[in-house]
Order: structure tokens, then sequence, then C-alpha cells
């Protein structure tokens, strides 16, 4: 999509907001912001910034009901789509589309999207310090750090962007297309936000929405997951029937033990799991065991340290 020209309504001002109305606003966009808080509540410096690169800025309850036209929408994942802010304008039927699919369409870098209910941020990190160890330039972004419009405005020179999606970024999506797709786990959570299981269940699935057999999912496979066009691989710390299992303390692939937990030092099924779905990823960029399996244990090493430290 072309944003040049465009009078684009960016729904929230915290991180993603802004991120994304930067970003609208270096490809020629004319950008406004608005955000159901009053001013006193949000951060000064960061509307001053919005103010300064020539972004208006617009809060409270004016903001629910703004008439001014617009040709697109950007809704931050923070906002939920049934809050009055967000209802002024879908129902003026504007198209809107989420922080993600913005940043996902101003990127040339295949990305890795991670999700699941617990552990994508361990995971994400781990796959991405795994990566940039293994040579493959890349950053943990997303739902984790830096907003991937703030990543799309630095055009950094990346090979991969490994990116935590949330259920809230799936729900805008139009063409988001990881070409590995990460699926965790599932429980329920964000009852809050979602009427039902299902509801938060099926905004999850929407990360394999766009692949195609040319892309892979790294499924877990103690999920039920309906049928999906990319090529699984499984992995699971419960199962023999997975690509990637634990057998005698070594997580196996093909039959063939590849990476002993215990010069980890890392505990407990979930990390194990984690484990699994960066190797699976690594496999899934090229990478081969040898490469990754030494560097893995280093940083899980790390890590373990880290925690102890900070007990």
């Amino acid at each position: 999509m072309k944003y040049s020209g465009k009078n684009v309504a960016v729904l929230g001002a915290g991180l993603s907001g802004t991120a994304a109305a930067l970003l609208l606003q270096s490809k020629g966009a004319e950008v406004m912001v608005l955000d159901s808080a009053d001013e006193a509540k949000l951060l000064k410096s960061t509307l001053d910034n919005l103010r300064a690169r020539g972004v208006t800025v617009r809060t409270g309850p004016a903001a629910e009901t703004d008439s001014a036209p617009f040709d697109l929408v950007v809704l931050s994942p923070g906002i939920d789509p049934a809050s009055p802010l967000a209802k002024n304008f879908s129902s003026r039927k504007i198209e809107t589309i989420g922080e993600l699919e913005l940043g996902w369409s101003c990127v040339d870098a295949p990305v890795v999207g991670i999700t699941g209910t617990n552990g994508k941020t361990t995971t994400t990190e781990l796959l991405a310090q795994m990566l940039n160890a293994c040579g493959q330039s890349t950053i943990a972004c997303g739902n984790i750090g830096k907003p991937l419009c703030e990543v799309a405005l630095e055009d950094r020179d990346l090979d991969v962007l490994t990116v935590e999606v949330s259920s809230f970024q799936l729900e805008t999506i139009k063409t988001f297309r990881p070409s590995v797709s990460v699926w965790l786990n599932f429980a329920p959570d964000h009852l809050d936000r979602y009427r039902s299981v299902a509801e938060y269940r099926a905004a999850k699935l929407r990360i394999f929405e766009n692949q195609t057999a040319d892309d892979v999912a790294v499924i877990n496979a103690g999920e039920s997951l309906p049928r999906i066009k990319a090529r699984p691989v499984t992995f699971s710390a419960y199962t023999n029937r997975a690509d990637f299992r634990l057998e005698e303390g070594f997580i196996v692939y093909e039959n063939q033990p590849v990476l002993r937990m215990a010069d980890t030092k890392l505990r407990g099924a979930h990390n194990i799991e984690n484990i699994m779905a960066t190797l699976a990823v690594g496999r899934a960029r090229g990478l081969t065991f040898e490469q990754m399996v030494p560097r893995c244990k280093l940083l899980c090493r790390a890590r373990t340290a880290a925690n102890s430290s900070a007990r």
C-alpha cells in the first residue's frame, strides 16, 4: 500500500501508535494520532515529539467523536476494537489495519512470527540471540522491545526479523505472512478483551492465515490445530510423535540426539520446548545443529546464571 498523500488516523499514543505515526509520516502521509486518555495522563515527551514531527495529536473525549475524513485507520494493539474510540471509525467503514500489518508492509526482510499464551518472549529472545550468534543478523521486536513499525522506520539491513506476535496484533492483519510461524502453546487468557476462549484462539490462529506451502509452521505437537498450508515441523517434550522430542534427557531430531538438556543448565518442560522451537526455526532458516547447539548451550547457561543472580 502507498501511504504518501493519505490522510491516516492512528489510534493510541503509546509505543506502537507513536512508531506507526512516525513511520507513516516518513512515508509522506498526513497523520493524526488520537487517544481517549486525557492529555495529562499521556507521556508529554511522546506528544511533544509527535507534534514536532508534524503529527497532529487529539486526546480525551474529542478523540472519540472526531469526524474528520480519513483514508485509513491504524489501530494500536492496546486499543480494543470494541472501544468507543475504535468504533467511531469502524462505524464509518474506514479501512482499518493494525500496527503489525503496517510495519510488515514496510519491511523487506523475512519474518519469523512467534505466538503462544506462554513462553513467547523467552523464545523470541533466545531465537534472536542464537540467530545473531550464528551469523544471521536479526532483532527481537514486535510485542517485545521495539514495535515492528519502529524497526521499519530504522530501515536496518537485517537478514530476518524475529517478531513476537500477540493475539491483539493478529486481530487486524490482512497480508501479514511470516516465512516461519511458531505456535508454542495455548491456554485461556485475555478474557477481559475476548468474549470467549474460542474468540481468543481464533485471533491467535490467524498467524497461519496467509502462509503458503513455501513457508514453515513450527508447532507444538500436543496442540490440536486446524489444517494449515505451511509445512509443519512439530516439537514436544511430552510425546514421541513429534519431529523434535525428548528422550533420556536429550532433545532428539529424526531419532538422532542433538542436545543434552543437562548441558544447558535449564530445567522444566517449558524450557525444553522453547529450545526445541528455537532449534526448529534455525533449521528452517538453513542452520545446522553443528552451528546452533554450541551457541544454544552458551546462551541457555547465561540465562540460567542471570536468573540465579536475580534471586
